[in-house]
This record gives structure tokens, C-alpha cells and sequence, in this order.
């Protein structure tokens, strides 16, 4: 028994030591591709030679890995990434160390042919469940009488008529028709809200008598209805099958570009039960057609919120967004944000290859992604209508998809076989051709138009996600793209080209053309400046070009560069670093228009054109466009941090992006103009496009606050949003910088704010309230005009309301240097009794302005009398003399 103790003993501790052992193991290391360059999100696994037992990782933000709990043993280490070929390495793991391993990955060879069938094995539209939605009849009638239903702040009332549903799908009715007299009511939930009715229909609430409504719910609609009605007798009638035969005919024809594919839409919901409130009235007016009144748990207006109503008649007086707000409760409650994340899936990577042949494109996409929520069935992409799906698989099953005629709600959505689950990781790849991506501007120029939706998005700019994208092109042209080129080769007739980024991006695009390429390296900065332009006119400038001498777009190629380089290298100083390492300055066939992807900006043929050539071109000087032309470079390359490495959360934040980005290329004006009259002007001219009065009498400003964002565009206001959000946006943060200016430190402290702001919100969509924090934990006391350490009062006037100030500086100047005296006086006018502002004081010295300090005044008021002794005597005293504060005038009167 001793003996048999003793080995059960020994035999214990050899266990516990055996069990100890097997914790110990640890492989770390780091994977670099074939430069040294780090690479992100390469799966590791490891797997040892005996027990065949597998652990994985993915590469961090740094490239790192690390695997522990490893028992001692033989492992193999395989490292896989898209684009790279697979990579292992032998290690033993025992009672020692192991060191760090530094793993390098080879380039892969790239299959260059995009195969796409003709035709799938599964057709579009096939469904079964969709298809019954789709050709369902309305059969179940009743009569109603002053019947009410409530959907948040809207009201429906059936005075008399009869209401018809069709039948049930997946055991819910889900679809009404009513013929009849009704009245729909509405009353905002938000004071701006009111405001913007006012602008749109000039009421503060909406009353409409209808004739004629289509009902789409997941909701106890029906059984509410039933309720408080009565059955007629009959399943069905004419008027109500005409009514409805009408109403399909108007949703599904997309000849307004306001069709909508109601059925899918609906069959999202009905999959998802968990998904939430699904409620839509369609609604035909004595006054409008068309009205349209949702409530969406997952948004409705750019997918923000989830309640709105909607003329979709652009062309008429009042067509637009009426009114688009959160569920009633969230005001309550106090939860209503512009963070809220109304995504189903998050989109992680990419891998697109895309073959182009004339104005035709021809692609395969394979999106790995995330699930949000649990139980979603339905997904709707982003992609181009004219671009026609073939198939759609789903793992390795071949699923159903829903895509209708390119003319009617062709909008395209996969239909998926099962239920997702929540955090859990799935890949869907699509085949799609078709054309209208691209077209033929002549002399090697093409128009990429499709710039969000030439491949199958999820959520427009709500996403970030790596890319692996090849494409094939006709030999004679040059194709750049988003992220970094990978491999070039040929292959027949044809060009093909590689392009990854292994850091995550808003969007991708490629520019297209007969360009001629120059690159530069920046050494301050790291960054290498590439430059692509043509050597011939687009056809519609050719003959304007031969005229006047020839014109080649190439010649000012380098001008284009070194003004993105002096921009990288000023927001760097002002911003903090930029992570893509590359930036490509690219010309685009249309004339005043430009737009920034990451690594890639699309500028105006026009800005390739110097001074006398744009002057016979257009027929003498244009001043407007001169300022363009000076602008749009510094601007586009702003938002490679301005929308790309921080993005907006809503179209209410979108001022983040063209605000900010406008504010830069202000700075670039301060930087790099030999005066400062240039850059004065720079605000001069904002202040005017934001205070000037149209053809109306209206202002932009009078539009609504820069937080309603595009909807500011009315009838009476149409562009205002391109003279709020740009201007009004650069406006705001200028104002911050010269409230946070100091004479020893100068910009020190804004800087460190805006360094803050990008560096908290990297890789992210921020949003007003975001910004409103950060400015808040930075902000100087002489900001705290409200006393409780918070900018409330200066978001409230400019970023919330629509004031604006008119001030007046009286001043007299006695005695000369040495023994001069100022006493002056402000007063601020035209505003409401809470309207803050610390108002600047500046004495000119022969042109050189010093900042004496600030006046703080409130309401509709004049300031006490100040007087200063000063050392000498200034040549005059001036409120705002860097335009510090928005106002409708500033003046200065004084001897």
C-alpha cells in the first residue's frame, strides 16, 4: 500500500508538472512583406506536428501576433494574407524562450482573368417569398370610419373608404391598400425640425387630406386595424385593385430616380423579425402625389434616422425631405445621436477583379464581413443598377439575389439561404458586368461617374475595410488606383495591375486614362506624390484648345503635385501624420469638379490650365474661378484626413468633412501666398457666400444650422448647402483657432486640439457631439463664457442656430507715442438676448496687426467704456481683423 501511495503520489506531481508545461509555450513574432512593410490581418496558425492541434491569430495594427497556452513540441507556423503566397516556418516549442519571429511573405502570382457566367443557376427575382410579395393582390376588405393609427409623430385618420390587405407572408399580414378620405398629421419632435417645415411648406406642422394610401408594416397594424373596422363583404374591387395597379406602376418606375423596391425592403424585415419597427405610408395627397412617411429601425435619410417624411418630387416647390428625426423616446429619454450604428454587417475585406473594355466593366467580388445583429437574411448593396448581377454565392452554395430592370427599383440585394449570427465572420461573392462606370471623354480622358457604386458597397462611407483589387485594361492606357500598387504585367492586348491597402479604407476607386505618370518623394513628410494627366484635350475642349494654341494637361502635372506636397507637408504640421504613404494627384474630363478617395484625388481638366489659357478659354477673367483653381488642390488632398481618416457619423456631421477640409485649404493660403490679402479675401469671400441674399431675398445662412447638412437645399434656397457646409464649416473652426490663439505660443493649443481630435477619432466617423468634446477638453478659460466648462453656448449660435451679429467698435485716440490713450465702446446688434461672443481687438501698426485681447458681450448691446494707455500710437483700431468672428458687418468708427 506504501508503495502503491508513493507512485500514485509521484505520478501526481509528474501531472501537475506535466500541466504546468503545457502553459508555458508562447510564438510571437511579426509578419513584413517583401519591403519590410508590416502587414495587417495575415491569419496565422499554428499547429503542432504531433497532435495535429491548430491555434490561429491575425496580425494586429503592427503587424504582431502572439499565440500562447502552447504544449511543448513540434509546431508549424503558416502565415496567409490575399495577395501574398503562403508562408511556414518549423519552430520547437519547449521549456526555453523562443524568440520573437519575424515571418517575410513573397508576392503572390495574380489570376488576371475575371470569369463571370453568362447566366447563374439561380435567377434573380426567384424567391419564392419575395416572389409572392412581389405579385400579391390585395384580397381581405373592410370599411372603416374615423379609424386612427399613431406612428411616432405621425397620425394617420381614416374618415371613411374601405381598407384592403393582401395576403399573409411568412404567417404576417404585412401590405394595405385604402381607398377612401383620410387626413395624415404630423408634428415635429424637435424645435429644428419645425424650423425646416417652415423653410419647406412654410407651417410648423403638416396636415394633408388623402385619397389613397399604401400600408407596409411588420407590425400588429393589422390587427389593430381589424379591430375598428368592418368587414365588407367582399374580398376585393376595382377601385382598390386600380388604386394599387397604379401604385406599383409609380414606386417601380425609375424614370424620377425615386423608386424604391418595396418588396425587398419589406422581406428584410419580415426575415428578421429581431430587426424592429417597420412601418411605411404611402400616401397620394389632394396637394402631392407622392408622399412618403417611414418609420425604419434602421434609418431612413442616409440610413440616420429612423423616422422621416418625403416629397420625392424634386421639381416641385416644397420636394425634398420634410421632416427626418429619431423615435420620439430617444428625445425623452435623452439618447437621440448621430453615433447611433444602424448596420447589419460590417465589411472587413474586399477582393475585386475587374476587367475594362471600352465603356464596359466586368467584375467578380468577394466580401468577407461581420454580422451585427443577429438573424439578418436580406443585404442590400450599393451597386451601380446599370451593372447586372449573374451570380451570388454564399460559401460555397450558389444563393438567390434580388435585382430588378435597370429602368424600375433595380437595386440589388442578396437574399441569404440562413439566418447570421451575431460576431460571427461569413464571405459573399458576387459576378457582375454592365456599363455606365466609365465614359469615353475622347483624347485618352474617361469619366469615372460610378465612383461609390461600381462595385457592391454595403454601407456607402460607414464602412472601413482592406482591398485587394486587380484589374485588366486595355494595354494602351494607365489605370491608378486606391491603396498601393502591388504588380504590373501584360498579358495579351492587355494591362494588369494589383493594388492593396492593408490599411482599412472608406471607400475605393481607380482613375483611367492615357495618362502620363511623374512621382515625387517628400521627405519630410515620407510620402511619395504621384501625378497622372493626358497628353490631349477631352473632344469637348479640343477645338477650344487648337484655337487658342494647343493646350496639353501634362505640362502643369508638376504644379498639381508640388501644390499637394506643400498641403501634405502644412496639415501634417497642423493635423498630424497621414498613414497611406502615397497620394496620386489625377486628372478627371470635368472641368470644375473634384473629389478625393484615399491615395487617390480626382481634380478638374480645368486646374491643369494656366492663368492665360483659362482667360481665352473663358473669354476673359473669371475671379471666381481663379480662387477655384487655387483651392481645389489643397482642398481634395485635405480630405485624405478630413472624411478618410476621420469620417462623418450622418449628413448632419458631413461639415466635419467639407468644413474642415475648406478650413485647410485656407491654411495652405496663409502658408503660401508671399501676403496675407489672399488669405483675407479667402474669408471675405466666405462671409459673403454666406450672407449674400439670392434671387429670394434669402440668405444660405436663413436655410437652417450647418447641422441639417444637405437639406438645407430648398426651393427658395437651392445651393445652399454648398454655401453653408463648406463656408459656414471652415467659418466654425476658424473662429475656434483664433478664440484659442495665443501671442506667446501662437497656435500651439488649436493644434494640439485638431492632433487630439484626429488621433481619437482614427479609423472612425466622428460626430458633432465627438467634436464638441475634444474642443471641450481643450478649450482656455476665456472660452467659458457660460462658466460651466463647456462650449453649449458657441454650438448652440453657430453650429444649432442661425444667428448672426452685427457689431460696431467706436473708438478715440489721444496723445501720440509714448503717452497715447484709447477709450472705446462695442456694441453687438441683430441678435436674441443670449447670443455670447468674445469679440477681438486689434491695433494697426502700418499693416501689422496686434492682438490686444478680447471684449465679451451678450444681447443686443453696447459694451462699457474701455480705456488703455498705450506705448504708441496705432494708425487705426479694428475689431475682427482676421475675420475671427462670423457677422453680418464689423465696423469701426474712431479718430
Amino acid at each position: 500500500m506504501k508503495r502503491r501511495s508513493s507512485l500514485l503520489f509521484t505520478l501526481m506531481i509528474w501531472l501537475s508538472l506535466a500541466a504546468v508545461a503545457q502553459t508555458i509555450g508562447n510564438i510571437s513574432g511579426t509578419v513584413k512583406d517583401p519591403k519590410g512593410a508590416i502587414v495587417v490581418g495575415a491569419e496565422i496558425s499554428v499547429r503542432n506536428e504531433i497532435t495535429s492541434e491548430t491555434k490561429t491569430a491575425v496580425t494586429d495594427a503592427q503587424g504582431k501576433f502572439s499565440i500562447s497556452g502552447l504544449t511543448p513540441g513540434n509546431y508549424v507556423v503558416g502565415v496567409s494574407r490575399t495577395g501574398f503566397k503562403t508562408a511556414e516556418q518549423k519552430v520547437i516549442v519547449d521549456d526555453k524562450p523562443l524568440a520573437a519571429l519575424e515571418i517575410k511573405l513573397e508576392i503572390a502570382e495574380t489570376r488576371v482573368e475575371v470569369n463571370v457566367a453568362a447566366t447563374g443557376t439561380v435567377k434573380a427575382n426567384a424567391d419564392p417569398n419575395y416572389r409572392a410579395l412581389r405579385d400579391a393582390a390585395p384580397t381581405e376588405s373592410y370599411t372603416v370610419s374615423n379609424l386612427t393609427l399613431t406612428r411616432d409623430v405621425g397620425t394617420l385618420t381614416f374618415k371613411n373608404g374601405k381598407i384592403t390587405f393582401l395576403p399573409p407572408m411568412l404567417n404576417r399580414v404585412a401590405v394595405a391598400v385604402f381607398v377612401g378620405e383620410g387626413e395624415f398629421n404630423l408634428t415635429p419632435a424637435i424645435y429644428l425640425e419645425r424650423q425646416h417645415l417652415l423653410q419647406v411648406i412654410e407651417k410648423e406642422k403638416v396636415t394633408e387630406e388623402f385619397t389613397r394610401v399604401i400600408l407596409t408594416f411588420t407590425d400588429d397594424t393589422y390587427q389593430e386595424i381589424k379591430k375598428q373596422a368592418q368587414p365588407s363583404g367582399e374580398s376585393s374591387d376595382a377601385k382598390t385593385l386600380e388604386a394599387f395597379k397604379d401604385f406599383r406602376n409609380d414606386i417601380r418606375n425609375n424614370s424620377r430616380g425615386t423608386a424604391e423596391n418595396i418588396e425587398a425592403d419589406l422581406l428584410a424585415y419580415l426575415y428578421n423579425p429581431k430587426r424592429g419597427t417597420f412601418f411605411t405610408a404611402y400616401l397620394k395627397t389632394r396637394k402631392h402625389n407622392d408622399l412618403r412617411y417611414y418609420v425604419r429601425w434602421k434609418g431612413v435619410v442616409d440610413d440616420a434616422e429612423e423616422i422621416a417624411l418625403i416629397n420625392p418630387d424634386r421639381d416641385s416647390k416644397d420636394g425634398g425631405v420634410w421632416y427626418s428625426a429619431h423615435f420620439v423616446g430617444e428625445y425623452k429619454n435623452g439618447t437621440a445621436s448621430s453615433e447611433e450604428d444602424k448596420r447589419t454587417i460590417d465589411a472587413q475585406h474586399y477582393k475585386i477583379e475587374t476587367a475594362i473594355k471600352g465603356e464596359k466593366l466586368t467584375a467578380n467580388a468577394e466580401l468577407t464581413f461581420t454580422a451585427l445583429v443577429n438573424g439578418e437574411r436580406v443585404i442590400d448593396f450599393g451597386l451601380l443598377p446599370t451593372l447586372r448581377v449573374s451570380r451570388v454565392m454564399f460559401g460555397e452554395k450558389e444563393i438567390d439575389y434580388i435585382q430588378e430592370d435597370k429602368k424600375k427599383d433595380g437595386s440589388f440585394y442578396a437574399v441569404l439561404p440562413e439566418a447570421l449570427v451575431k460576431g460571427k465572420a461569413y464571405k459573399i461573392f458576387i459576378e457582375y458586368q454592365g456599363d455606365k462606370v466609365l465614359q469615353d471623354a475622347g483624347g485618352g480622358s474617361f469619366a469615372v461617374g460610378a465612383r461609390t457604386s461600381w462595385y457592391p458597397t454595403v454601407n456607402g462611407f460607414g464602412d472601413r475595410a482592406t482591398y485587394d483589387l486587380t484589374f485588366k485594361i486595355p494595354k494602351k492606357y494607365t489605370l491608378v488606383g486606391v491603396g498601393k500598387l502591388v504588380k504590373e504585367w501584360k498579358e495579351d492586348d492587355f494591362a494588369a495591375s494589383q493594388w492593396t491597402s492593408e490599411i482599412p479604407l472608406t471607400i475605393a476607386g481607380f482613375n483611367y486614362g492615357s495618362f502620363k505618370k511623374k512621382e515625387l518623394l517628400d521627405e519630410p513628410t515620407k510620402y511619395t506624390i504621384e501625378g497622372y494627366a493626358t497628353s490631349e484635350l477631352p473632344s469637348y475642349l479640343r477645338n477650344a484648345g487648337e484655337a487658342i494654341g494647343g493646350m496639353t494637361p501634362t505640362r502643369l502635372l508638376e504644379k498639381g503635385m508640388i501644390e499637394a506636397q506643400n498641403s501634405m507637408r502644412i496639415y501634417t504640421a497642423w493635423f498630424g501624420a497621414a498613414p497611406y504613404g502615397r497620394i496620386a494627384i489625377t486628372q478627371q474630363p470635368q472641368p470644375f469638379f473634384g473629389q478625393s478617395w484615399p491615395t487617390l484625388v480626382y481634380l478638374p481638366i480645368i486646374s491643369f490650365f494656366d492663368s492665360t489659357q483659362r482667360w481665352m478659354l473663358m473669354g476673359g477673367i473669371n475671379s471666381k474661378l481663379n480662387d477655384f483653381i487655387q483651392e481645389v488642390t489643397p482642398h481634395e488632398v485635405a480630405h485624405q484626413w478630413w472624411g478618410h481618416i476621420v469620417g462623418w457619423a450622418s449628413y448632419h456631421d458631413q461639415w466635419l468633412s467639407e468644413g474642415f477640409a475648406d478650413f485647410s485649404a485656407g491654411l495652405y493660403l496663409q502658408y503660401t501666398e508671399p501676403k496675407l490679402d489672399k488669405y483675407l479675401k479667402f474669408w471675405e469671400k466666405h462671409r459673403e457666400l454666406i450672407t449674400e441674399k439670392n434671387e429670394f431675398g434669402k440668405r444660405a445662412n436663413d436655410a437652417g444650422p450647418i447641422w441639417m447638412g444637405w437639406r438645407m437645399n430648398t426651393y427658395k434656397n437651392d445651393g445652399a448647402y454648398r454655401r453653408i457646409v463648406y463656408p459656414k464649416g471652415s467659418y466654425i473652426l476658424h473662429m475656434l483657432r483664433w478664440m484659442m490663439y495665443d501671442r506667446q505660443t501662437g497656435d500651439q493649443k488649436f493644434i494640439a486640439m485638431m492632433k487630439d481630435f484626429v488621433k481619437e477619432n482614427n479609423q472612425r466617423n466622428a460626430s458633432t457631439e465627438g467634436f464638441k468634446e475634444i474642443l471641450e477638453k481643450h478649450m482656455l478659460p476665456k472660452m467659458d463664457l457660460d462658466g460651466n466648462k463647456r462650449m453649449d453656448w458657441f454650438f448652440r449660435q453657430y453650429i444649432y442656430g442661425t444667428e448672426l451679429p452685427s457689431y460696431k467698435l467706436e473708438y478715440n485716440l489721444t496723445g501720440g507715442d509714448g503717452e497715447c490713450e484709447l477709450k472705446f465702446k462695442l456694441t453687438q446688434s441683430g441678435v436674441s438676448d443670449t447670443f455670447k461672443m468674445p469679440v477681438p481687438l486689434y491695433l494697426d501698426y502700418d499693416g501689422k496687426f496686434m492682438r490686444v485681447g478680447e471684449i465679451s458681450i451678450s444681447g443686443n448691446s453696447t459694451s462699457q467704456e474701455y480705456s488703455i494707455k498705450l506705448p504708441k500710437r496705432p494708425k487705426r483700431v479694428l475689431i475682427n481683423a482676421y475675420h475671427d468672428v462670423l457677422a453680418l458687418a464689423s465696423e469701426s468708427v474712431g479718430k
